[in-house]
């Protein structure tokens, strides 16, 4: 997988590209609590548009980060999620769990 970390309108975002599996669930919990852990971060967005497979673990490596950044007020959301990807949030309850948006700008402009 990889992990590429830009901004827009000074939210952090990460964009996935690849498979989020076992082999790359540590890396993007890495890069996601660098956010998380930033007492200055409020949000952070992670586009999801570039993934073609999602595992458990994967999921797991964004409880942490979520839960650091709520804990401080603020909030990660998910984006631009593939057909499949959206499918499997909703049979497992995560579009509950997270906040879900179609676009990248949708979720920048929510968590803002």
């Amino acid at each position: 997988m990889e992990i590429v970390r830009r901004s827009e309108n000074g939210i952090p975002i990460l964009v996935l590209t690849g498979r989020l599996n076992q082999a790359s669930a540590d890396a993007l919990h890495a890069a996601a609590m660098e956010v998380a852990g930033d007492e200055t971060s409020k949000a952070l967005v992670v586009d999801m548009g570039g993934v073609d497979f999602i595992a458990s673990v994967g999921i797991r490596s964004l409880i942490r980060p979520s839960q650091a950044l709520s804990m401080r007020g603020g909030k990660l959301a998910v984006a631009n999620l593939s057909p499949q990807i959206s499918e499997f949030f909703k049979l497992t309850g995560l579009d509950q769990m997270f906040r879900v948006y179609e676009t990248v700008a949708d979720a920048t402009a929510a968590v803002a």
